[in-house]
């Protein structure tokens, strides 16, 4: 059998504080939501509703939290997960938002990734072998994330890179070459390139570490496409709407993104695409949207040919 997407990420519980109202007319009143979250995890169901045949691997843990994010993974078709299941492999993440679902300050605790480098082995070797394109959060172990740019390597499969943890592990830089395709804010982009810019100006520069194809998120001033075939930037504007909670967005842009390169879109084409999936998170309370499922933008073409623009060289 042959699959559309592996993800390797992260599982993560989301804990989101909000105004809920003011006490008296005064004193702020917080309400707090629960949701299943990680980049990984948001990877995973956000290409299993636009309909892509995804693998998930990562860490697991133990108890509820773990049994219930497996279980939503394994509910919308994502199978087999490959996970390692560690005390502390699910991840915690607290954010405060403000009246207009913005993010104001968040904080996240994360397993330490060298735990994940034993999921390089036979199993998860045969599943890279077989699917069409592998997603990975930048911040896992390094060993891994070396293993995995090879394993891809022999089938001609491109890696699409997320470059998370910049906090805990610095930039990384230097694993740039290990990714086909590059999809990341624009904060991200300056702690790689070292310079400040447009969304457009880190596109082209971040060409030249090595990546095929790079997509720099800007928020509400939209995002940049650059490849190897095409290097001139171009820039497409964010898709106008009000906000109820931007937690996701680019989880919903790069999963749209990847998923119709994978389908056989142009960088162009699914960068647009990106955006209106990230439009209809940043209307969503939840870090996934159910309507990326039913959106006709998104779900008009579910096949295509199987080697995305940006493809390594077998």
């Amino acid at each position: 059998m042959g699959y559309d997407v592996l993800v390797l990420g992260s599982l993560v519980m989301d804990h989101k504080y909000f105004a809920a109202g003011r006490l008296g007319g005064a004193d702020p009143v917080w309400g707090v939501q629960r949701h299943h979250g990680g980049v990984g995890r948001n990877i995973a169901v956000n290409t299993a509703r636009l309909g892509a045949c995804t693998v998930f691997a990562g860490l697991s843990g133990y108890g509820q939290d773990a049994a219930d994010l497996e279980a939503e993974l394994t509910g919308l078709g994502v199978r087999p997960l490959h996970v390692l299941r560690t005390d502390d492999g699910i991840g915690r993440w607290e954010a405060l938002l403000d009246e207009r679902g913005r993010q104001i300050t968040s904080r996240i605790a994360l397993p330490d990734p060298a735990a994940a480098g034993a999921l390089a082995g036979p199993a998860l070797a045969g599943t890279v072998a077989a699917t069409k394109a592998v997603v990975a959060e930048g911040g896992l172990d390094e060993y891994l994330l070396t293993w995995l740019s090879r394993e891809a390597e022999k089938n001609g499969t491109p890696v699409c890179c997320l470059p998370t943890r910049q906090w805990d592990f610095g930039p990384r830089a230097h694993l740039l070459p290990l990714y086909d395709v590059l999809l990341l804010n624009a904060c991200e982009a300056q702690a790689l390139t070292g310079q400040p810019g447009t969304s457009a100006e880190h596109a082209r520069r971040l060409l030249g570490f090595g990546p095929r194809v790079v997509v720099v998120t800007a928020g509400a001033d939209g995002a940049a496409v650059a490849s190897a075939e095409q290097p001139v930037p171009l820039t497409l504007p964010a898709e106008a709407g009000p906000c109820t909670d931007d937690t996701g967005a680019g989880d919903a842009l790069a999963s749209a993104f990847v998923v119709h390169l994978v389908r056989g879109a142009s960088p162009r084409a699914a960068l647009a695409l990106g955006l209106r999936a990230a439009r209809l998170t940043i209307g969503c309370r939840q870090s996934t949207c159910r309507t990326l499922a039913t959106d006709p933008a998104l779900t008009a073409c579910r096949t295509g040919r199987s080697t995305p623009p940006g493809e390594r060289a077998s």
